[in-house]
Protein backbone atom coordinates (compact mmCIF):
# COMPACT_ATOMS: atom_id res chain seq x y z
CA UNK A 1 0.00 0.00 0.00
CA UNK A 2 2.85 2.48 0.85
CA UNK A 3 4.13 1.56 -2.81
CA UNK A 4 1.02 2.57 -4.36
CA UNK A 5 0.76 5.87 -2.03
CA UNK A 6 4.02 6.84 -2.96
CA UNK A 7 3.34 5.81 -7.24
CA UNK A 8 -0.17 8.50 -6.76
CA UNK A 9 2.13 11.01 -4.72
CA UNK A 10 4.83 11.28 -7.91
CA UNK A 11 3.80 13.45 -10.21
CA UNK A 12 2.72 12.94 -13.67
CA UNK A 13 5.87 13.14 -15.60
CA UNK A 14 7.72 11.16 -12.89
CA UNK A 15 5.45 9.00 -13.21
CA UNK A 16 5.69 8.60 -17.03
CA UNK A 17 9.36 8.04 -15.97
CA UNK A 18 9.40 5.44 -13.97
CA UNK A 19 6.83 3.14 -16.58
CA UNK A 20 9.31 3.69 -19.19
CA UNK A 21 12.34 2.64 -17.03
CA UNK A 22 10.09 0.03 -15.97
CA UNK A 23 9.43 -1.02 -19.59
CA UNK A 24 12.64 -1.15 -20.66
CA UNK A 25 13.91 -3.42 -17.80
CA UNK A 26 11.19 -5.62 -19.06
CA UNK A 27 12.52 -5.33 -22.80
CA UNK A 28 16.57 -5.96 -21.59
CA UNK A 29 15.30 -8.73 -19.60
CA UNK A 30 13.58 -10.27 -22.10
CA UNK A 31 16.22 -9.57 -24.56
CA UNK A 32 18.88 -10.85 -22.92
CA UNK A 33 17.28 -13.91 -21.31
CA UNK A 34 16.25 -15.07 -25.10
CA UNK A 35 19.73 -14.80 -26.10
CA UNK A 36 20.79 -16.17 -23.56
CA UNK A 37 18.69 -19.76 -23.77
CA UNK A 38 18.47 -20.04 -27.64
CA UNK A 39 20.23 -22.99 -28.53
CA UNK A 40 23.68 -22.75 -30.74
CA UNK A 41 22.55 -23.80 -34.72
CA UNK A 42 24.44 -26.22 -36.53
CA UNK A 43 24.60 -26.82 -40.57
CA UNK A 44 21.72 -28.97 -41.52
CA UNK A 45 22.09 -28.91 -45.18
CA UNK A 46 23.51 -26.79 -47.79
CA UNK A 47 24.45 -26.59 -51.26
CA UNK A 48 20.76 -27.20 -52.79
CA UNK A 49 18.47 -25.61 -55.43
CA UNK A 50 16.03 -23.36 -54.35
CA UNK A 51 13.37 -26.43 -55.25
CA UNK A 52 15.19 -28.37 -52.76
CA UNK A 53 15.91 -26.30 -50.21
CA UNK A 54 11.56 -24.94 -50.42
CA UNK A 55 10.62 -28.69 -49.63
CA UNK A 56 12.85 -28.89 -46.79
CA UNK A 57 11.83 -25.82 -45.25
CA UNK A 58 8.24 -26.66 -45.70
CA UNK A 59 8.66 -29.64 -43.59
CA UNK A 60 10.49 -28.10 -40.78
CA UNK A 61 7.57 -25.31 -41.03
CA UNK A 62 5.39 -28.49 -40.77
CA UNK A 63 7.46 -29.68 -37.56
CA UNK A 64 7.41 -26.55 -35.63
CA UNK A 65 11.06 -26.68 -36.09
CA UNK A 66 13.11 -23.23 -36.00
CA UNK A 67 15.68 -22.63 -38.81
CA UNK A 68 17.90 -19.87 -39.85
CA UNK A 69 18.73 -19.47 -43.50
CA UNK A 70 22.28 -18.57 -44.50
CA UNK A 71 22.78 -17.97 -48.31
CA UNK A 72 22.63 -21.73 -49.43
CA UNK A 73 22.49 -23.38 -45.92
CA UNK A 74 20.25 -24.64 -43.79
CA UNK A 75 20.99 -24.53 -40.03
CA UNK A 76 18.55 -25.92 -37.09
CA UNK A 77 19.03 -25.93 -33.41
CA UNK A 78 22.36 -28.04 -32.63
CA UNK A 79 20.85 -30.89 -30.64
CA UNK A 80 17.81 -31.50 -32.43
CA UNK A 81 20.36 -31.91 -35.90
CA UNK A 82 20.14 -35.43 -35.81
CA UNK A 83 16.65 -36.14 -35.15
CA UNK A 84 15.47 -33.95 -38.19
CA UNK A 85 17.75 -35.61 -41.03
CA UNK A 86 16.33 -39.14 -39.58
CA UNK A 87 12.92 -37.18 -39.89
CA UNK A 88 13.72 -36.19 -43.10
CA UNK A 89 14.96 -38.86 -44.73
CA UNK A 90 12.60 -40.73 -43.72
CA UNK A 91 10.36 -38.76 -45.77
CA UNK A 92 12.71 -38.60 -48.83
CA UNK A 93 14.09 -35.53 -48.34
CA UNK A 94 16.07 -34.12 -49.80
CA UNK A 95 14.75 -35.56 -52.80
CA UNK A 96 17.83 -36.32 -55.63
CA UNK A 97 18.35 -33.31 -57.87
CA UNK A 98 18.59 -35.63 -60.68
CA UNK A 99 15.94 -37.82 -61.74
CA UNK A 100 16.56 -41.83 -62.84
CA UNK A 101 14.49 -44.71 -63.10
CA UNK A 102 11.88 -42.66 -61.59
CA UNK A 103 10.51 -40.80 -64.50
CA UNK A 104 9.35 -44.46 -65.79
CA UNK A 105 7.05 -44.82 -62.82
CA UNK A 106 4.92 -41.97 -64.02
CA UNK A 107 4.61 -43.08 -67.72
CA UNK A 108 1.33 -44.50 -68.94
CA UNK A 109 1.18 -46.94 -70.81
CA UNK A 110 -2.24 -46.24 -72.72
CA UNK A 111 -1.27 -42.96 -73.69
CA UNK A 112 2.41 -42.61 -74.31
CA UNK A 113 3.30 -43.78 -77.86
CA UNK A 114 6.83 -45.31 -78.49
CA UNK A 115 9.13 -42.73 -79.14
CA UNK A 116 8.09 -40.79 -75.57
CA UNK A 117 8.82 -44.04 -73.74
CA UNK A 118 12.07 -44.28 -75.61
CA UNK A 119 12.78 -40.86 -75.23
CA UNK A 120 12.00 -41.48 -71.05
CA UNK A 121 13.80 -44.34 -71.16
CA UNK A 122 17.24 -42.46 -72.65
CA UNK A 123 16.41 -39.45 -70.02
CA UNK A 124 16.28 -41.77 -66.99
CA UNK A 125 19.38 -43.88 -68.32
CA UNK A 126 21.06 -40.55 -68.31
CA UNK A 127 20.01 -39.69 -64.76
CA UNK A 128 20.98 -42.88 -63.62
CA UNK A 129 24.90 -42.49 -64.88
CA UNK A 130 25.16 -38.61 -63.61
CA UNK A 131 23.87 -40.00 -60.07
CA UNK A 132 26.64 -43.00 -60.39
CA UNK A 133 29.36 -39.76 -61.31
CA UNK A 134 28.06 -37.40 -58.50
CA UNK A 135 29.33 -39.99 -56.58
CA UNK A 136 32.82 -39.94 -57.60
CA UNK A 137 35.22 -37.90 -55.25
CA UNK A 138 36.13 -34.26 -56.55
CA UNK A 139 32.95 -34.25 -58.95
CA UNK A 140 30.57 -31.57 -57.61
CA UNK A 141 27.98 -31.56 -60.57
CA UNK A 142 27.61 -33.55 -63.74
CA UNK A 143 25.54 -33.80 -67.06
CA UNK A 144 25.29 -36.60 -69.12
CA UNK A 145 23.92 -37.06 -72.99
CA UNK A 146 22.88 -39.94 -74.72
CA UNK A 147 23.07 -39.39 -78.64
CA UNK A 148 21.15 -42.72 -78.44
CA UNK A 149 19.98 -43.08 -82.67
CA UNK A 150 16.11 -43.87 -82.71
CA UNK A 151 16.04 -46.20 -85.67
CA UNK A 152 12.77 -46.54 -87.43
CA UNK A 153 11.54 -49.63 -89.44
CA UNK A 154 12.16 -47.80 -92.88
CA UNK A 155 16.08 -47.20 -92.58
CA UNK A 156 18.48 -49.60 -93.12
CA UNK A 157 21.99 -47.90 -91.74
CA UNK A 158 22.02 -47.70 -88.40
CA UNK A 159 24.36 -45.23 -86.72
CA UNK A 160 26.41 -45.83 -83.47
CA UNK A 161 24.86 -43.98 -80.96
CA UNK A 162 27.33 -41.51 -78.93
CA UNK A 163 27.84 -39.83 -75.92
CA UNK A 164 29.10 -36.98 -73.62
CA UNK A 165 30.17 -36.00 -70.05
CA UNK A 166 30.14 -32.48 -68.61
CA UNK A 167 31.38 -32.00 -65.32
CA UNK A 168 32.85 -29.76 -62.69
CA UNK A 169 35.43 -31.11 -60.32
CA UNK A 170 37.38 -29.53 -57.13
CA UNK A 171 40.21 -31.06 -58.76
CA UNK A 172 42.06 -32.13 -61.66
CA UNK A 173 40.74 -35.74 -62.40
CA UNK A 174 43.29 -38.29 -63.00
CA UNK A 175 43.41 -39.95 -66.43
CA UNK A 176 42.29 -43.58 -64.72
CA UNK A 177 39.08 -41.48 -63.53
CA UNK A 178 38.36 -39.90 -66.84
CA UNK A 179 38.92 -43.44 -68.53
CA UNK A 180 36.64 -45.25 -65.96
CA UNK A 181 33.95 -42.57 -66.50
CA UNK A 182 34.41 -43.10 -70.32
CA UNK A 183 33.93 -46.55 -70.07
CA UNK A 184 31.28 -46.55 -67.57
CA UNK A 185 29.05 -44.87 -69.58
CA UNK A 186 29.74 -47.40 -72.47
CA UNK A 187 28.84 -50.36 -71.25
CA UNK A 188 25.69 -49.02 -70.11
CA UNK A 189 24.32 -48.14 -73.11
CA UNK A 190 24.33 -50.57 -75.73
CA UNK A 191 26.49 -50.81 -78.99
CA UNK A 192 28.25 -47.71 -77.89
CA UNK A 193 32.06 -47.39 -78.06
CA UNK A 194 34.40 -46.23 -75.31
CA UNK A 195 36.40 -44.45 -77.93
CA UNK A 196 32.85 -42.22 -78.74
CA UNK A 197 32.43 -41.08 -75.33
CA UNK A 198 33.77 -37.66 -74.73
CA UNK A 199 34.09 -36.58 -70.92
CA UNK A 200 34.95 -32.49 -70.41
CA UNK A 201 35.68 -30.61 -67.71
CA UNK A 202 34.26 -27.13 -67.34
CA UNK A 203 37.42 -25.92 -66.01
CA UNK A 204 39.87 -27.97 -67.52
CA UNK A 205 38.57 -28.68 -70.51
CA UNK A 206 38.53 -32.07 -72.74
CA UNK A 207 39.85 -34.74 -70.42
CA UNK A 208 39.09 -37.70 -72.95
CA UNK A 209 37.17 -38.36 -76.14
CA UNK A 210 37.05 -39.53 -79.56
CA UNK A 211 39.89 -36.60 -80.97
CA UNK A 212 42.03 -37.46 -77.80
CA UNK A 213 43.95 -40.58 -78.42
CA UNK A 214 47.04 -41.76 -76.63
CA UNK A 215 48.91 -40.59 -78.88
CA UNK A 216 48.07 -37.24 -78.15
CA UNK A 217 48.53 -37.51 -74.12
CA UNK A 218 52.28 -38.58 -73.59
CA UNK A 219 52.95 -35.73 -71.28
CA UNK A 220 50.16 -36.65 -68.85
CA UNK A 221 51.57 -40.24 -69.08
CA UNK A 222 54.99 -38.78 -68.16
CA UNK A 223 53.48 -36.89 -65.15
CA UNK A 224 52.20 -39.74 -63.93
CA UNK A 225 55.01 -42.32 -64.19
CA UNK A 226 57.02 -39.80 -62.72
CA UNK A 227 55.08 -38.97 -59.57
CA UNK A 228 54.23 -42.44 -59.07
CA UNK A 229 58.60 -42.51 -59.28
CA UNK A 230 58.61 -39.50 -56.77
CA UNK A 231 56.14 -40.98 -54.30
CA UNK A 232 58.26 -44.77 -54.33
CA UNK A 233 61.80 -43.05 -53.80
CA UNK A 234 60.57 -40.60 -51.41
CA UNK A 235 58.93 -43.09 -49.01
CA UNK A 236 61.97 -45.11 -49.18
CA UNK A 237 63.99 -42.02 -48.22
CA UNK A 238 61.86 -41.15 -45.57
CA UNK A 239 61.71 -44.51 -44.12
CA UNK A 240 66.07 -43.24 -43.20
CA UNK A 241 66.26 -39.78 -43.01
CA UNK A 242 62.82 -39.19 -41.13
CA UNK A 243 59.83 -36.86 -43.40
CA UNK A 244 60.93 -33.72 -44.45
CA UNK A 245 64.70 -34.24 -45.08
CA UNK A 246 64.19 -35.25 -48.76
CA UNK A 247 63.19 -33.89 -51.67
CA UNK A 248 62.93 -35.88 -54.72
CA UNK A 249 62.35 -34.83 -58.42
CA UNK A 250 61.72 -37.13 -61.56
CA UNK A 251 61.28 -36.73 -65.28
CA UNK A 252 60.26 -39.45 -67.67
CA UNK A 253 61.07 -38.74 -71.54
CA UNK A 254 58.10 -40.91 -73.08
CA UNK A 255 57.58 -41.24 -76.99
CA UNK A 256 55.44 -39.05 -78.66
CA UNK A 257 55.47 -41.12 -81.76
CA UNK A 258 53.11 -43.93 -82.82
CA UNK A 259 55.05 -46.86 -85.13
CA UNK A 260 53.60 -49.35 -86.68
CA UNK A 261 55.64 -52.02 -87.86
CA UNK A 262 55.21 -55.35 -90.20
CA UNK A 263 57.85 -57.58 -91.51
CA UNK A 264 57.77 -61.08 -92.59
CA UNK A 265 60.59 -63.62 -92.27
CA UNK A 266 60.75 -66.96 -94.94
CA UNK A 267 62.60 -69.94 -93.77
CA UNK A 268 64.38 -70.94 -96.25
CA UNK A 269 65.43 -74.07 -94.69
CA UNK A 270 61.83 -75.45 -94.38
CA UNK A 271 60.84 -75.88 -98.05
CA UNK A 272 58.23 -78.35 -98.85
CA UNK A 273 56.82 -79.84 -102.61
CA UNK A 274 53.39 -78.51 -102.75
CA UNK A 275 52.86 -78.83 -106.06
CA UNK A 276 54.97 -81.13 -109.13
CA UNK A 277 53.67 -80.68 -113.01
CA UNK A 278 55.58 -82.61 -115.65
CA UNK A 279 54.94 -81.88 -119.59
CA UNK A 280 55.97 -84.35 -122.10
CA UNK A 281 55.30 -83.03 -125.85
CA UNK A 282 56.15 -85.21 -128.94
CA UNK A 283 56.29 -84.16 -132.71
CA UNK A 284 56.37 -86.25 -135.85
CA UNK A 285 56.69 -85.63 -139.51
CA UNK A 286 56.83 -87.55 -142.69
CA UNK A 287 57.87 -87.01 -146.13
CA UNK A 288 55.60 -89.70 -149.40
CA UNK A 289 57.89 -90.44 -152.27
CA UNK A 290 56.43 -89.47 -155.62
CA UNK A 291 53.79 -86.67 -155.54
CA UNK A 292 53.77 -83.39 -157.47
CA UNK A 293 56.09 -81.63 -160.65
CA UNK A 294 59.63 -80.86 -159.06
CA UNK A 295 62.93 -79.82 -160.78
CA UNK A 296 64.00 -83.71 -159.67
CA UNK A 297 61.59 -84.82 -162.29
CA UNK A 298 63.61 -83.15 -165.62
CA UNK A 299 66.67 -85.48 -163.83
CA UNK A 300 67.63 -88.65 -165.16
CA UNK A 301 66.35 -91.86 -164.21
CA UNK A 302 67.80 -92.84 -160.79
CA UNK A 303 69.20 -89.50 -160.27
CA UNK A 304 66.34 -87.40 -158.59
CA UNK A 305 64.55 -90.67 -157.90
CA UNK A 306 64.78 -90.23 -153.75
CA UNK A 307 62.42 -92.16 -150.99
CA UNK A 308 60.59 -90.70 -148.55
CA UNK A 309 61.55 -89.08 -144.89
CA UNK A 310 60.35 -88.96 -141.02
CA UNK A 311 60.94 -86.66 -137.95
CA UNK A 312 60.27 -86.95 -134.34
CA UNK A 313 60.64 -84.68 -131.66
CA UNK A 314 59.70 -84.86 -128.25
CA UNK A 315 60.11 -82.39 -125.70
CA UNK A 316 59.53 -82.74 -121.92
CA UNK A 317 59.09 -80.03 -119.03
CA UNK A 318 58.81 -80.16 -115.22
CA UNK A 319 57.02 -77.44 -113.11
CA UNK A 320 57.89 -77.53 -109.04
CA UNK A 321 56.24 -75.35 -106.49
CA UNK A 322 57.25 -75.11 -102.73
CA UNK A 323 55.73 -74.44 -99.77
CA UNK A 324 57.84 -72.52 -97.04
CA UNK A 325 57.46 -71.69 -93.39
CA UNK A 326 56.46 -67.89 -93.13
CA UNK A 327 56.46 -65.72 -90.26
CA UNK A 328 54.53 -62.49 -90.04
CA UNK A 329 55.03 -59.81 -87.37
CA UNK A 330 53.37 -56.95 -86.92
CA UNK A 331 54.83 -54.59 -84.22
CA UNK A 332 52.19 -51.30 -82.91
CA UNK A 333 54.56 -49.17 -80.80
CA UNK A 334 51.75 -46.62 -78.98
CA UNK A 335 53.00 -43.34 -77.62
CA UNK A 336 54.40 -43.42 -73.52
CA UNK A 337 56.88 -45.96 -73.52
CA UNK A 338 59.62 -44.89 -71.71
CA UNK A 339 62.85 -43.34 -73.34
CA UNK A 340 65.16 -42.05 -70.80
CA UNK A 341 64.24 -41.56 -66.79
CA UNK A 342 66.26 -38.53 -64.45
CA UNK A 343 66.16 -38.92 -61.06
CA UNK A 344 67.53 -35.84 -59.04
CA UNK A 345 67.41 -36.62 -54.93
CA UNK A 346 68.54 -33.45 -52.30
CA UNK A 347 68.95 -35.36 -49.02
CA UNK A 348 69.76 -32.96 -45.59
CA UNK A 349 73.15 -33.44 -44.65
CA UNK A 350 72.52 -32.61 -40.91
CA UNK A 351 70.38 -35.63 -40.49
CA UNK A 352 72.91 -37.75 -41.42
CA UNK A 353 75.13 -36.70 -39.03
CA UNK A 354 78.71 -36.82 -40.87
CA UNK A 355 79.58 -33.72 -40.50
CA UNK A 356 82.06 -34.46 -36.86
CA UNK A 357 83.39 -37.88 -38.70
CA UNK A 358 87.36 -37.59 -39.42
CA UNK A 359 87.00 -39.11 -42.38
CA UNK A 360 84.06 -37.56 -43.32
CA UNK A 361 84.21 -37.12 -46.79
CA UNK A 362 84.86 -40.49 -47.68
CA UNK A 363 82.43 -41.23 -45.49
CA UNK A 364 80.11 -38.75 -47.79
CA UNK A 365 80.75 -40.17 -51.08
CA UNK A 366 80.45 -43.92 -49.63
CA UNK A 367 77.16 -42.63 -48.20
CA UNK A 368 76.17 -40.96 -51.73
CA UNK A 369 76.47 -44.14 -53.82
CA UNK A 370 74.72 -46.62 -51.39
CA UNK A 371 71.83 -44.02 -51.87
CA UNK A 372 72.20 -44.40 -55.75
CA UNK A 373 72.43 -47.79 -55.95
CA UNK A 374 69.44 -47.48 -53.83
CA UNK A 375 67.36 -45.29 -55.56
CA UNK A 376 68.30 -47.26 -59.38
CA UNK A 377 67.57 -50.49 -57.74
CA UNK A 378 63.63 -48.87 -56.32
CA UNK A 379 63.37 -46.78 -59.71
CA UNK A 380 64.15 -49.49 -62.08
CA UNK A 381 66.79 -47.43 -63.94
CA UNK A 382 68.55 -48.62 -67.09
CA UNK A 383 72.18 -47.25 -67.57
CA UNK A 384 71.69 -49.06 -70.82
CA UNK A 385 69.08 -46.60 -72.10
CA UNK A 386 70.29 -43.82 -70.48
CA UNK A 387 68.61 -43.22 -67.31
CA UNK A 388 70.57 -40.80 -64.75
CA UNK A 389 70.39 -40.62 -61.23
CA UNK A 390 71.79 -37.65 -59.11
CA UNK A 391 72.28 -37.63 -55.20
CA UNK A 392 73.63 -34.62 -53.08
CA UNK A 393 73.92 -33.70 -49.60
CA UNK A 394 72.87 -30.41 -48.12
CA UNK A 395 72.00 -29.12 -45.45
CA UNK A 396 67.93 -28.11 -45.23
CA UNK A 397 67.11 -24.79 -43.46
CA UNK A 398 65.41 -25.79 -40.04
CA UNK A 399 61.35 -25.82 -40.71
CA UNK A 400 59.29 -23.00 -39.12
CA UNK A 401 56.29 -25.75 -37.03
CA UNK A 402 53.60 -23.45 -36.05
CA UNK A 403 52.84 -24.28 -32.65
CA UNK A 404 50.87 -26.84 -32.27
CA UNK A 405 46.95 -25.82 -30.44
CA UNK A 406 46.01 -28.67 -28.01
CA UNK A 407 42.62 -30.08 -27.63
CA UNK A 408 40.63 -28.22 -25.54
CA UNK A 409 39.34 -29.59 -22.35
CA UNK A 410 35.75 -30.03 -20.95
CA UNK A 411 35.77 -27.26 -19.24
CA UNK A 412 37.22 -25.07 -21.95
CA UNK A 413 34.65 -26.16 -24.21
CA UNK A 414 32.07 -25.57 -21.78
CA UNK A 415 33.07 -21.50 -21.59
CA UNK A 416 33.39 -21.28 -25.22
CA UNK A 417 29.95 -22.97 -25.55
CA UNK A 418 28.19 -20.82 -23.01
CA UNK A 419 30.50 -17.87 -22.43
CA UNK A 420 28.17 -15.85 -24.49
CA UNK A 421 25.02 -16.87 -22.12
CA UNK A 422 26.71 -16.04 -19.01
CA UNK A 423 28.01 -12.57 -20.20
CA UNK A 424 24.87 -12.09 -21.11
CA UNK A 425 23.37 -13.11 -17.82
CA UNK A 426 25.85 -10.43 -16.13
CA UNK A 427 25.06 -7.87 -18.77
CA UNK A 428 21.48 -8.57 -17.79
CA UNK A 429 21.98 -8.96 -13.89
CA UNK A 430 23.72 -5.25 -14.06
CA UNK A 431 21.22 -3.38 -16.59
CA UNK A 432 18.60 -4.03 -13.65
CA UNK A 433 20.83 -3.15 -10.70
CA UNK A 434 21.87 -0.20 -12.55
CA UNK A 435 18.03 0.93 -13.36
CA UNK A 436 16.89 0.03 -9.83
CA UNK A 437 19.66 1.98 -8.04
CA UNK A 438 20.24 4.85 -10.90
CA UNK A 439 16.02 5.73 -11.75
CA UNK A 440 13.76 3.76 -10.13
CA UNK A 441 15.82 4.58 -5.99
CA UNK A 442 15.66 8.26 -6.96
CA UNK A 443 12.00 8.73 -8.33
CA UNK A 444 10.63 7.11 -4.72
CA UNK A 445 13.00 8.39 -3.14
CA UNK A 446 11.99 12.08 -4.38
CA UNK A 447 8.00 10.71 -3.81
CA UNK A 448 8.60 9.94 -0.11
CA UNK A 449 9.99 13.78 -0.22
CA UNK A 450 7.33 14.95 -1.64
CA UNK A 451 4.63 13.11 0.45
CA UNK A 452 6.88 14.59 3.56
CA UNK A 453 6.22 17.70 2.53
CA UNK A 454 2.65 17.55 1.57
CA UNK A 455 2.36 16.22 5.04
CA UNK A 456 4.38 19.21 6.43
CA UNK A 457 2.13 22.07 5.33
CA UNK A 458 -0.65 20.88 7.26
CA UNK A 459 0.99 19.83 10.16
CA UNK A 460 0.64 22.60 12.99
CA UNK A 461 3.68 20.88 14.86
CA UNK A 462 5.92 20.57 11.73
CA UNK A 463 5.16 24.81 10.98
CA UNK A 464 6.02 25.58 14.57
CA UNK A 465 2.59 26.58 15.53
CA UNK A 466 1.63 25.80 18.64
CA UNK A 467 4.04 23.33 19.11
CA UNK A 468 3.76 24.27 22.72
CA UNK A 469 0.20 23.67 23.46
CA UNK A 470 -1.55 20.45 22.52
CA UNK A 471 -5.14 21.33 23.49
CA UNK A 472 -4.85 24.05 20.43
CA UNK A 473 -3.10 21.54 18.04
CA UNK A 474 -6.00 18.83 18.91
CA UNK A 475 -8.79 21.67 18.35
CA UNK A 476 -7.53 22.74 15.09
CA UNK A 477 -6.86 19.08 13.84
CA UNK A 478 -10.69 18.40 14.58
CA UNK A 479 -11.78 21.58 13.52
CA UNK A 480 -10.08 20.76 10.09
CA UNK A 481 -11.21 16.71 10.01
CA UNK A 482 -14.63 16.94 11.56
CA UNK A 483 -15.65 13.60 10.24
CA UNK A 484 -12.34 11.78 10.97
CA UNK A 485 -12.46 12.87 14.17
CA UNK A 486 -16.62 11.81 14.72
CA UNK A 487 -15.63 8.50 14.03
CA UNK A 488 -12.42 8.77 16.44
CA UNK A 489 -14.40 9.85 18.93
CA UNK A 490 -17.56 7.10 18.26
CA UNK A 491 -14.96 4.22 18.23
CA UNK A 492 -13.99 5.08 21.49
CA UNK A 493 -17.66 5.40 22.87
CA UNK A 494 -17.97 1.89 21.66
CA UNK A 495 -15.49 0.34 23.59
CA UNK A 496 -16.41 2.42 26.53
CA UNK A 497 -19.68 0.61 25.98
CA UNK A 498 -18.46 -2.48 25.58
CA UNK A 499 -15.73 -2.65 28.15
CA UNK A 500 -19.38 -1.32 30.68
CA UNK A 501 -21.47 -4.02 29.85
CA UNK A 502 -18.56 -6.59 30.47
CA UNK A 503 -18.25 -5.55 33.95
Amino acid sequence: MKFLETLKALPLPRQLMLAGAVLGVVLAMMFMVRGAMNEPMSLLYSGLDSERSGEIMGELDKQGVSYQIRQDAIFVPQSARDRIRMSLAQQGLPRPSVKGYELLDDVNGFSVTSEMYKASYWRAKEGELTRTILAIPGVESARVHIGANLRSGFTRAQQNPTASVTLTSSRDLSQPQAQGIQYMVALAVPALSPDDVAVIDSRYGILIGPNTSKAQMPGIMAEDKASALEMKIMSMLEARLGPGNARVNATVDVTRELERIESVRIDPESRVIRQRTVNDTSETSTNAAGGGLTVASNLPDGAGAGGGGASDVRNSSESVAYEFNETRVATERLPGEVKRISVAVLLNETALGLQDSPDAEAIIQSTIAEFEQLIATSAGLNADRGDVVTVELMPFRPIEVAELTPMPSMVERLIEQHLWSGVQMVLLALVVIALALGVIRPIFAAGDKAVAAGAGENDPLANGEDAANPINYLQDYAAQRQDETAALLEQWLAEDRKVAVNE
